[in-house]
């Protein structure tokens, strides 16, 4: 088996996993910052502006 269809063969199980639906402010907020705090080692959670209500990003590394 090729190196391609290797990670293919592990990397569509988790992708038809995923949720592609629409998500509302308040569900990802609360999401991005349960994520945060859980993996704080590895995470953080940066304010990126307010329009009506606040923007936020995430960011992830690898720990130390």
């Amino acid at each position: 088996m090729d190196f391609p269809c290797l990670w293919l063969g592990l990397l569509l199980p988790l992708v038809a996993a995923l949720d592609f639906n629409y998500h509302r402010q308040e569900g990802m907020e609360a999401f991005l910052k349960t994520v945060a705090q859980n993996y704080s080692s590895v995470t953080h959670l940066h304010s990126i502006g307010k329009s009506v209500k606040d923007c936020w990003a995430g960011a992830a590394a690898p720990s130390d």
